[in-house]
C-alpha cells in the first residue's frame, strides 16, 4: 500500500448511493465538479504520519474527482472502495476554514510546453498541497473555474452562518426571557416578526451577492411560517393557500445539490472532441437513487419512470432535468450496484424497482385468486403496476385467467403453486 497527501485528510461522509452527505443544518450546498485532478505534496517526507507499517510514502494521488462546495474542498479516490459492490469512492476533504490562500501555478512554459495547470493550496493543518488539472482539452478552463469558486466560498464565509443565526437567536431569547406569562409570549412574537421584517428588507434591497449571503436565513423564515400555517391556526381554507403558496416559494429555489452538466465538467472524448457527459449522468442516477431510496419501500417498491421524473423534477425545483437525461441515468442504475434498477414490460411501460422488494412468484401466487385492484392493495402499488405484474406470471405459466364481463380474475396454473 502506498501512502500519500490524501489519506491524511479528514474523512467525508457519503450517502446510500455514494454522494457526498451535505451539511444541511449548515445549509452546505454543493458548487462545482470536475474529474481526472491529481493532489500533491512537494514533500519529499511524509507529511502525515502513517497509521500503517511498512508502507511507501508517495507524494500525489492520481485520478481524483474533486467537488467544490460553500463549506469544503472534497476529493474522491476512485481506485478505493468501502464495500464489495465498488459503489461507494472513498473520499476525504479540505475545510475551507483551514484554507488560506489558492494560487495559479504550472501551465505550459518555454521549458516545459507540456506541464499541467495546478492551483496550491496553502493550508494552515497540512502545508501546501497542489491541485494538477489533467484533462487534456479543458485543464486551463477546469482550473479558473475551480480557483473562482474557492474563492467565492472563502469570501462569502457560509459556514460561520449557523453560528450566526445561533448567535441572534440566543439574543433574541435572553430579551424575550426578561417579560414573564403572556407579556413573555406577546413580546417573543413581536421580536420574531420584527427579525423577518428587517431580514427581508436587507437581503431584498442590495445586490446578488446580498440576498445570497441571507438566503439561508429566508428559507429559515419561510419554513417556519409554513410549519405555523400547518398547524391549523384560523380559517383552514386560507391556510391552506397561503401554505401551498410558500411551499411553493421553497420548491423553487431547487434542491440543494443539483448541478448542471457545465457545473460537473467531464472533459471530452478523444475521438470526436464532443463533451462527455458521462460523469454527469453517473452523478445523476446517483442523485435519482438518494431520491427514491427512502421512499420506494412505501410505494411497494416500484414506479413508474414518468413518476420518477414528475416527482424528482419537482424537488429540483427550477433545476429541472430532460427526460432523455433521466432515462440515460436510469440505464446506469444496474453498473452502479446502487440497490435499485431500470425495467420495461412488454406493453412499453417502464419502471423503477428496488430489487430487495420484488413481488416474487409465490407472492404473486398467494394473492390468487385475484384482480388487478385487489393486487394492488395487498402488493401497495398502482392497478397498473400490479395487471403489468399479474400478466408477466401468466406469461411464465404461473398463472391463468378468468375474463368475465364483471371482471377480470388470476388464478393459480402451476401445480407448484397449488398450495398457496
Amino acid at each position: 500500500m502506498d501512502w500519500s497527501p490524501f489519506y491524511g485528510l479528514s474523512l467525508a461522509k457519503l450517502t446510500p448511493s455514494g454522494l457526498l452527505q451535505l451539511d444541511t443544518l449548515d445549509h452546505e450546498v454543493e458548487l462545482l465538479r470536475r474529474n481526472n485532478v491529481e493532489l500533491r505534496s512537494e514533500s519529499l517526507e511524509p507529511i502525515y504520519p502513517s497509521p500503517f507499517e511498512n508502507v511507501t510514502w508517495k507524494p500525489r494521488t492520481e485520478n481524483l474527482t474533486i467537488v467544490v462546495t460553500t463549506h469544503r474542498l472534497v476529493l474522491f479516490d476512485n481506485h478505493n472502495s468501502n464495500n464489495n459492490n465498488n459503489n461507494h469512492h472513498q473520499a476525504r476533504f479540505i475545510h475551507l476554514s483551514n484554507l488560506h490562500q489558492c494560487q495559479r501555478a504550472g501551465g505550459p512554459s518555454m521549458t516545459s510546453w507540456n506541464a499541467s495547470y495546478k492551483l496550491r493550496l496553502s493550508t494552515f493543518q497540512y502545508g501546501d498541497l497542489i491541485l494538477a488539472f489533467k484533462s487534456a482539452s479543458t485543464s486551463e478552463k477546469d482550473r479558473e473555474n475551480t480557483k473562482d469558486r474557492i474563492e467565492t466560498s472563502l469570501q462569502r464565509r457560509a459556514w460561520e452562518t449557523a453560528t450566526r443565526l445561533q448567535e441572534k437567536q440566543k439574543t433574541n431569547e435572553q430579551l424575550a426571557k426578561r417579560r414573564v406569562g403572556v407579556d413573555h409570549i406577546l413580546t417573543k412574537n413581536k421580536m420574531r416578526h420584527r427579525q423577518a421584517a428587517k431580514l427581508a428588507d436587507e437581503a431584498l434591497s442590495g445586490d446578488s451577492e446580498q440576498l445570497l449571503q441571507e438566503a439561508s436565513e429566508l428559507i429559515g423564515v419561510i419554513q417556519k411560517y409554513v410549519s405555523t400555517l400547518k398547524k391549523g391556526e384560523g380559517n383552514k381554507e386560507e391556510q391552506d393557500d397561503e401554505a401551498q403558496q410558500l411551499a411553493s416559494l421553497l420548491q423553487d429555489m431547487g434542491m440543494a445539490s443539483a448541478l448542471t452538466k457545465k457545473q460537473v465538467g467531464g472533459g471530452s472524448n478523444k475521438r470526436g472532441g464532443k463533451k462527455n457527459n458521462d460523469e454527469y449522468y453517473e452523478l445523476l442516477a446517483r442523485q435519482v437513487a438518494d431520491f427514491l431510496l427512502p421512499k420506494l419501500p412505501t410505494m411497494g417498491g416500484v414506479i413508474t419512470l414518468t413518476d420518477v421524473f414528475c416527482l424528482f423534477n419537482r424537488a429540483r425545483g427550477t433545476n429541472l432535468i430532460s427526460p432523455d437525461d433521466l432515462n440515460q441515468a436510469c440505464e446506469l442504475f444496474s453498473t452502479l450496484n446502487l440497490g435499485i434498477s431500470k425495467r420495461t414490460f412488454p406493453s412499453g411501460i417502464m419502471i423503477i424497482q428496488l430489487d430487495q422488494m420484488l413481488a416474487s412468484a409465490d407472492k404473486i401466487a398467494s394473492l390468487c385468486p385475484t384482480t388487478a385492484l385487489e393486487a394492488s392493495h395487498e402488493l401497495k402499488v398502482s392497478p397498473l403496476l400490479a395487471a403489468e405484474q399479474l400478466e408477466e406470471a401468466e406469461r411464465k405459466g404461473i398463472l391463468c385467467r378468468d375474463v368475465t364481463l364483471e371482471r377480470t380474475c388470476f388464478y393459480v396454473s402451476d401445480p407448484f403453486f397449488a398450495a398457496y
